[in-house]
């Protein structure tokens, strides 16, 4: 709701110290994409995320990405643990299934396919 909110106007609202400190803070959670290590069923969305055996997040969605070959979940984590690279797991059909933050767009990240 960033652009939907005026911070600069007089006016008070319910809510504007805190939409003010998140603007500048840039809130609590981050969005990642991690690449899951799964067998025969994909994440589909809230599943658990857990960083060294201590569940931290939740999955918003997920699936197979074909293009790629591998299995994709996307979620929300701790901002303060979002950039961690080793030690995540997903929980998938009552099964902790290891993890890979993906940094990278997992296709053609630098645009070498569009250039050939």
């Amino acid at each position: 709701m960033g652009d939907s909110v005026v911070l600069k106007k007089d006016a008070d609202f319910i809510g504007k110290q805190a939409a003010a400190k998140e603007k500048v803070e840039g809130g609590t959670l981050r969005l990642r994409t991690f690449v899951i290590d799964a067998r025969d069923a994909d994440v589909i969305g809230d599943e658990p995320i857990s960083l060294n055996g201590k569940v931290c997040g939740w999955v918003t969605s997920g699936g197979y990405a074909h293009t790629s070959g591998v299995s994709v979940a996307i979620g929300y984590v701790p901002k303060e643990v979002a950039d961690e690279t080793e030690g995540w797991q997903v929980e998938l059909l009552g099964e902790m299934l290891s993890a890979r933050l993906q940094a990278l767009p997992l296709f053609d990240a630098n645009g070498s396919r569009m250039r050939s």
